[in-house]
């Protein structure tokens, strides 16, 4: 069941995407934004509630319909499933602005992709003096954590004993750990954070993982281990680090040349320099991240299918 839900969710959206003024979206962020209302009062005690009160509500209400459906109709229940991802899943939220900046570069019309990355990445980037290639390689960025957070850490987490519950678990923990911290007070934008980490710990590995089979694994793998410091976020530059390596291209800020010192202590302990990866991010590199995620759907529906199968002969 598991592997046709996703299927049938991913079909569903292609012809059909969840628009980011959907309703579910609507609702989503109007709860999101009555716990801070409510319950936040910039002690650390409410942040950790707040969390609590945003996530088991709506996670328990999925998860008791759906082992309901599950003891009495179990083909509601496929259905239930099947609807719950595709309407978390959010496969062409990141694809729609990814494809548009990258047709406005075909076009050469560098002001518009100028701006739509800028929408795409919200306030507080300043894409207006940005070079072609700077675009892109934030355009990179933006899809590679994009493909994660709304395919593959849904599929993660709808692969456990949640179910689509889980896929909402997921999910409200990651608008939550991306909207409480410019609108709540500092306790529960960090207890929001902190909780998205936990969430999101197997799953950024599994991502990076996957982006190293289905690309350049000797690259990815190098880059995972060397060249986290080149973004703040330690969940986002293993996946950044990992799908740089396997794209072949270079992201992030260049690396940091080392001091004489650091320098005299890696050749005397017989370590290799450190150095960055691949060539300078161009429009080719865009068509390639498309089939890097696609790749990596696909080898995650294999397993599942696989998974499955066994479980039937089982």
């Amino acid at each position: 069941m598991t592997f046709f839900s996703l299927l049938f969710a991913l079909i569903a959206e292609q012809y059909k995407p969840v628009e980011k003024n959907h309703w579910v979206h609507r609702i989503t962020h109007g709860w999101l934004d009555f716990i801070v209302k409510n319950i936040d009062t910039g002690a650390e005690r409410s942040g950790r509630l707040a969390c609590v009160a945003a996530l088991i509500p709506p996670v328990v209400l999925v998860l008791a319909i759906h082992i309901v459906l599950l003891a009495t109709q179990p083909m509601l229940a496929f259905i239930w499933s099947v609807l719950i991802v595709y309407l978390f899943l959010g496969f062409r939220q990141f694809s729609h602005p990814f494809t548009a900046i990258h047709e406005a570069l075909l076009e050469r019309d560098l002001d518009t992709a100028r701006q739509l990355l800028a929408e795409w990445q919200g306030a507080g980037v300043n894409t207006e003096t940005m070079s072609e290639s700077e675009v892109i390689r934030l355009t990179l960025e933006q899809a590679i954590i994009g493909a994660h957070r709304h395919v593959f850490g849904p599929i993660f987490w709808f692969m456990l004993p949640f179910g689509p519950a889980g896929v909402v678990l997921y999910r409200l923990s990651e608008l939550a750990a991306q909207r409480w911290p410019a609108q709540a007070s500092s306790s529960l934008g960090s207890a929001a954070r902190s909780l998205f980490q936990i969430i999101d710990w197997i799953p950024v590995r599994l991502t990076a993982i996957g982006f190293a089979i289905v690309g350049n694994f000797e690259d990815a793998i190098y880059g995972w281990r060397f060249h986290l410091r080149k973004w703040s976020n330690e969940l986002e530059a293993i996946i950044l680090a990992a799908g740089a390596g396997a794209l072949g291209v270079r992201l992030g800020a260049p690396l940091p040349e080392p001091d004489s010192d650091e320098a005299l202590r890696m050749a005397e302990s017989g370590e290799p320099p450190i150095y960055d990866l691949g060539i300078e991010a161009s429009l080719r590199s865009l068509r390639s991240a498309v089939g890097l995620v696609w790749r990596a759907v696909i080898l995650w529906l294999t397993l599942i299918a696989l998974m499955t199968i066994s479980v039937w002969l089982g």
